[in-house]
């Protein structure tokens, strides 16, 4: 307890040898209590430095009470503290006042039920105070294939905060990313804080419900760099809840094998494929939409004309609907 005024065991040990013994020298203190010449005169430095122990013309040393030489000490840190409280208050009610005004411009902002919000920059700021303000729970679809591992470890803390508070997290990703080891580890470790990860074949798009009252979607699902839009109006937030309960239902924990399908039938995955070929989706376009390589994709597909028994994606098509695949 005594570090905490600069005082370490050493030095107690000298303070204490001068009060039993005043007229001790430094050889005496060497010798008595095992201390180094350099330890002693360390001691006494910090001692004089304290006001602990003046020195008398005859290199005695005399030491003084500590109530006398260290209450000044305490009494200007006291004052120094109660500065600070007075501050810190201060601090918290311009705090308070410009939160208020924010609170008030922004709802003044949005009050048409939608706000946009323009380019990147402005979309994670908003998603931050979104899931700061969160209550119950957060939803989001992720599609685009796997973050990046920085991603994933910048928003644990976040995350294990929200969790911690009581708010439900839930987030559907793409099949891709069960093939990448940092969203598996990430999964992993969210499920061990109380979140819960879902993958699917393919998303519609990015999305983020908080609680049941605001929900974030792209202004072009194609490139995120244009922004978003915030909806808070409440049919439009309940449909879009209703869109991500219909795939959170059929989609897979991660962590869980898929569910092993017929010998005839196509997979999720498989059938989604087909879908986006008959929908004339061109390859880089179903490589984003499932989060794989372009390469992934043309095996894919030349995999199902294989089994299809099919040259072309028109036949393979014709050929789904025949056996029922579609």
């Amino acid at each position: 307890m005594l570090e905490t005024i600069g005082i370490d065991r050493p030095t107690h040990d000298v303070y204490r040898s001068l009060l039993l013994h005043p007229s001790w020298t430094l050889e005496d203190i060497e010798r008595e209590t095992g201390l180094t010449t350099a330890e002693v005169r360390a001691a006494l430095d910090r001692l004089t430095q304290l006001s602990l122990l003046h020195e008398a013309a005859d290199h005695q040393f005399v030491p003084v009470s500590p109530d006398i030489s260290l209450s000044p000490l305490l009494l200007r840190k006291e004052a120094e503290l109660d500065e600070q409280r007075a501050r810190l208050s201060q601090e918290r009610a311009a705090l308070a006042a410009l939160t208020s005004e924010y609170a008030s411009l922004a709802a003044h902002r949005s009050d048409s039920g939608v706000e946009r919000l323009e380019g990147v920059h402005a979309v994670r700021v908003r998603l931050m105070e979104l899931a700061h303000q969160a209550t119950s729970e957060v939803r989001t679809f992720v599609p685009g294939g796997a973050l990046s591992a920085a991603a994933l470890e910048a928003g644990r803390p976040l995350d294990e905060q929200n969790l911690a508070r009581g708010v439900r997290m839930r987030t559907v990703y793409l099949d891709s990313v069960r093939n990448d080891p940092a969203t598996v580890s990430y999964a992993t470790w969210l499920a061990s804080v109380g979140g819960e990860t879902r993958t699917v074949p393919t998303l519609p798009m990015r999305m983020i419900l908080c609680d049941h009252t605001s929900a974030v979607i792209p202004i072009d699902a194609e490139d995120s760099r244009q922004g978003a839009l915030l909806i808070r109006y409440p049919s439009m937030v309940q449909a879009l809840e209703e869109l991500f309960d219909l795939v959170w239902e059929n989609a897979v924990p991660l962590g869980t094998a898929p569910q092993g399908v017929a010998e005839d039938a196509p997979s999720d995955r498989e059938t989604a494929l087909l879908k986006m070929l008959a929908a004339g989706l061109t390859d880089e376009g179903i490589a984003r939409k499932m989060g794989v390589s372009l390469r992934t994709v043309r095996r894919n597909t030349a995999d199902l004309q294989k089994r299809l028994g099919v040259l072309s994606r028109f036949q393979a098509g014709a050929e789904a609907v025949r056996r029922g695949w579609l």
